[in-house]
């Protein structure tokens, strides 16, 4: 692992402001500022502000205590919730299935847990979030099938905002994409699975083997690496006992759930017509494997649009730019935010 910090400041500064521009542009595409002012506060729209809050809260939660148990309790509890945010920030600006990995790693070795312990606790870590979504995500399209994938292509909003943005007629290909990035992600956890549990040497001289190939050698650092982290996880984590894995699995699980009621607590305290709340949240994990297309840093723009055309028939009309961009702030760029000051904290505190 590299001594070097992942949490340079001109380098994110730079994603920041990638990030701040696209959302900017979204914003002036979707919403019309005065529709702010036209939001009625109603006591169900209170709640379901304050309950995504509270789902924000226990999504982080489920990280420390994750963290927590993954570093055997030898961080504090709250150098851990710095951690998680600093590393929720590093997936913010970094999307994708490893985004933040870097940042969560180099926070490790500054609290006294050694690279190869870093590296491979948050490996596993990620493994974890993974699985679970494999896991679930079958159930819930068994239940709800393809409706859990079907955009409201004809609600006027959608339209309004496909007008402005015409590259936003792809999504009628949401179903083939959605699979398709669930078939990466299933072979991703498949091949994890067998290099921790199951022959991890054979997967680490597997993967040094791949390395090799003429096309993947300029890849070739991070295909060994990855063999390597595989091995040594199973090294750290294999006598585990069963009471270990279990309590993993349900932190994971807590989080996760509070990861998705954050949308549907938003969606419950605005809408205006009759819900199905399974549906509602299964639509969310359609919504969360888009943030894994290779676009903008996190996301920005195409998160919105999708969440309009998801959702956009359950609220007043010309109200889903608004809602979308209220559901985005919570869940994501709160943690833009935080990430910012923590970052310019630790500057300050360091110089002194």
């Amino acid at each position: 692992m590299s001594s070097k910090s992942p949490l340079k400041a001109k380098r994110n500064f730079f994603y920041i402001a990638v990030i701040l521009l696209i959302g900017l542009f979204i914003f002036r595409q979707t919403i019309d500022v005065s529709q702010f002012g036209n939001i009625l506060w109603t006591s169900q729209v209170v709640k379901g502000i304050l309950l995504a809050i509270c789902m924000l809260v226990l999504r982080d939660l489920g990280y420390v205590m994750r963290l927590r148990l993954l570093t055997d309790k030898k961080i504090t509890f709250n150098e851990l919730i710095k951690i998680i945010l600093l590393w929720e920030f590093g997936s913010a600006i970094t999307p994708g299935m490893l985004g933040g990995k870097a940042v969560a790693v180099f926070l490790l070795i500054q609290n006294k847990v050694k690279a190869a312990k870093a590296s491979s606790l948050v490996l596993l870590a990620i493994i974890l979030d993974e699985f679970i979504f494999v896991l679930l995500f079958p159930i819930l399209f068994f239940i709800y099938g393809k409706s859990m994938l079907a955009p409201h292509t004809d609600c006027p909003d959608w339209t309004v905002l496909q007008s402005k943005l015409s590259f936003l007629k792809n999504i009628d290909y949401i179903q083939e994409i959605v699979f398709t990035i669930l078939t990466f992600i299933f072979l991703f956890v498949a091949v994890a699975f067998i290099g921790i549990f199951v022959f991890p040497r054979w997967i680490k001289n597997a993967f040094l083997k791949l390395s090799r190939i003429t096309i993947l050698q300029r890849w070739q650092i991070e295909i060994v690496d990855f063999g390597r982290e595989l091995f040594e996880t199973n090294i750290a984590y294999k006598n585990k006992k069963i009471i270990f894995w279990i309590q993993l699995a349900l932190y994971t699980l807590m989080s996760w759930a509070g990861r998705y009621m954050v949308g549907l607590a938003i969606v419950w305290g605005f809408a205006n017509a009759p819900l199905d709340l399974g549906l509602i949240y299964a639509k969310q994990y359609a919504l969360w494997l888009m943030f894994y297309l290779p676009s903008t840093p996190g996301s920005s723009g195409l998160a919105e649009a999708i969440y309009m055309a998801f959702y956009c028939p359950y609220f007043e009309q010309g109200m889903s730019g608004v809602i979308a961009f209220i559901w985005r702030f919570i869940s994501y760029y709160i943690y833009v935010i935080i990430g910012i000051f923590l970052i310019f904290w630790g500057m300050r505190t360091s110089k002194k």
